[in-house]
């Protein structure tokens, strides 16, 4: 039996998450729907190793942060969900959302936050 994974929103920034879903829902829904597409791949045994670029929404960025775009939506905004996995704890831990034009600020937030973490 696999140790069940679970998502952590405590290093997210509730107002930014906020807005992004303001105005851009449907990207906020689709990346959540594929957060739980890779956390229900993790519980099924699945390594990460196996998940990069399949499913094709799924991309590691950098020190050990991937993300989840959005999928499935004609001419939506290309979104980035920016997540930090802990094996040891088996722990997702969602750190920040932004598109492809705040990716480099949003990247820099998200690897400050995973400091001192796992």
């Amino acid at each position: 039996m696999h140790e069940i994974w679970v998502l952590d929103v405590s290093l997210a920034s509730k107002p930014t998450f906020g807005r992004f879903q303001k105005n851009h829902n449907k990207e906020y829904v689709s990346c959540f729907n594929n957060i739980e597409k890779i956390k229900r791949l993790l519980n099924q045994g699945k390594k990460l190793a196996e998940l990069e670029h399949h499913p094709s929404f799924f991309r590691h960025e950098t020190n050990g942060i991937f993300r989840i775009g959005q999928s499935g939506l004609k001419g939506a905004k290309e979104s980035r969900l920016y997540i930090y996995p802990c094996f040891r704890e088996h722990v997702i831990y969602i750190l920040g959302i932004g598109t492809k034009e705040t990716q480099q600020s949003d990247l820099a937030r998200a690897k400050k936050a995973i400091k001192g973490i796992c």
